[in-house]
């Protein structure tokens, strides 16, 4: 991998025109201005202008279990595009796995585990969850935490996961959540830099617009990305644009050179040029593996 390696993108979102054959779920219908913005042609051209070589699709909420749309994607453009499923832990654990296992099968290195979709009074680390957490290392599949109202609600639930099957290799997104209600939580922040104690956890770098006071390039955030190379390793973390929603933010172009506009390489930089490599690509093969050539 040489300097010049071109990014990849490991947190986005595509979704159909909710015509049919792939109809929006309902209630959970896009934002109207995104509607139309989020189609897998309307990504690759976004690509292709920011020189981004290949992304993660993360099954977007939008069609919740119904992979169809994101499947098409993935077999369309296998040069480009990797996908994380979604678990549906409604029913029982025998039927997570069978899911998770199905979709491995078609394509799928990793799957999103969202508290949110968790029948009431259930945590992740229930039955069905401890399952299909224990299947997804089994078959090499990266489990992604999707703590959208804050990690501190959950770390307990991921701290059991993570440590009853060390071999499953875990990834908490967008900072972990740690902005909530407009404010900084450190106290969030201080459970996101524990994770660290796991050599399986990794850190997203992703929707730094969700997690940042500051407009593009987000320099508030710049000491917090130091603090995880230093407590995780450049090697366990991993840049995402959470497109589209990035579109009604900085925009997908300028989302993918939010880490080298702080500059990289030199001596009083924020990444060295191997951490920036490690954060923009490295990272990614090691989890999700190299596109094809």
């Amino acid at each position: 991998m040489t300097a010049s390696a071109p990014i990849l993108d490991a947190h986005l979102h595509v979704w159909s025109d909710g015509a049919a054959p792939f109809p929006y779920t309902t209630g959970n219908e896009p934002p109207a201005e995104l509607r139309k913005e989020a189609t897998v042609e309307k990504l690759l051209g976004e690509m292709d202008k920011a020189g981004v070589q290949g992304a993660l699709i993360v099954q977007p909420i939008n069609h919740k279990f119904d992979h169809s749309y994101v499947t098409r994607c993935l077999t369309q453009h296998p040069t480009r595009f990797k996908g994380m499923c979604l678990l549906d832990p409604s029913g029982s654990a025998a039927d997570a796995v069978a899911q998770l296992e199905a979709l491995h099968g078609a394509g799928y290195v990793g799957v999103r585990f969202n508290p949110g979709l968790w029948p009431e009074g259930r945590g992740m680390d229930d039955e069905v969850g401890r399952a299909a957490y224990k299947r997804a290392g089994e078959l090499g599949m990266v489990v992604g935490f999707m703590c959208f109202k804050g990690l501190d609600l959950h770390i307990e639930a991921v701290t059991a996961l993570v440590e009853a099957q060390p071999t499953t290799k875990a990834v908490i997104d967008h900072f972990g959540f740690f902005r909530q209600d407009s404010q900084a939580r450190e106290d969030i922040w201080k459970e996101v830099i524990g994770l660290a104690q796991y050599p399986h956890v990794h850190v997203k770098l992703s929707a730094f617009f969700r997690v940042s006071a500051d407009p593009y390039p987000y320099q508030d955030l710049w000491p917090r990305v130091r603090e995880l190379v230093d407590a995780f390793g450049s090697q366990r973390l991993l840049y995402g644009s959470d497109f589209p929603f990035v579109q009604q933010q900085c925009g997908y172009l300028k989302s993918s050179q939010a880490l080298s506009v702080v500059r990289w390489g030199g001596e009083d930089s924020l990444l060295t040029a191997k951490e920036y490599q490690d954060v923009t690509r490295g990272t990614f093969e090691g989890l999700f593996g190299a596109f094809p050539e």
